[in-house]
């Protein structure tokens, strides 16, 4: 199936969190009807952290987190400590460790990509780029998520910060950026 969507921030439902620390804006889902619950393949979200507390345990799931905005958080991750204070600075692990965040000065957001390790392959990172280039599209899906600037799939949708473009089955089709910062997630069969 061939497709390219534009998921506005408008359509990008927010949820606060059952123990009151935040809330979480799930940009997309695969497939797109699945939950937390009935198990996806890969899901894109961002966070708005309020306090202190510890991550949900996602099984089988490789979790890779950005710290947006905000002063940082400092993580308690199986026993070890991971302090991200930069914006833009990243984190991996497996959703099956256990993780405590303690917020460093006040409120974050951040970004998180999770993938089930089992059902598919993913490549997710945060690119800038000047205006003009043209990035090819060499897999099966990708999530192109705005952060700051504009992108357009040729002949299709433009996406403004906050915006995503879902692309798939569109080998040959290419993004044009516009001084874009994004996150960039492909995604092949596992």
């Amino acid at each position: 199936m061939q497709r390219i969507e534009l998921v506005s921030l408008a359509a990008q439902p927010e949820m606060p969190w059952a123990n009151g620390g935040g809330t979480t804006r799930q940009v997309a889902i695969d497939p797109p009807a699945a939950t937390l619950a009935t198990g996806f393949r890969w899901r894109v979200s961002r966070a708005r952290v309020a306090s202190d507390g510890p991550f949900s345990r996602l099984p089988g799931v490789d979790r890779s987190l950005w710290l947006l905005h905000g002063a940082g958080v400092r993580l308690e991750v199986d026993g070890r400590e991971v302090v991200l204070d930069r914006p833009r600075q990243r984190f991996d692990f497996a959703g099956e460790v256990a993780v405590t965040a303690r917020l460093l000065a006040g409120p974050i957001e951040d970004l998180n990509v999770m993938v089930a390790r089992d059902r598919v392959r993913a490549r997710a990172t945060i690119v800038e780029l000047a205006a003009g280039p043209v990035v090819p599209v060499d897999c099966a899906q990708r999530l192109l998520l705005v952060l700051a600037g504009t992108a357009a799939v040729t002949g299709g949708p433009t996406a403004a910060a906050g915006d995503a473009l879902r692309i798939e089955g569109l080998p040959a089709a290419a993004i044009e950026v516009h001084a874009a910062c994004l996150l960039d997630l492909q995604v092949w069969p596992g």
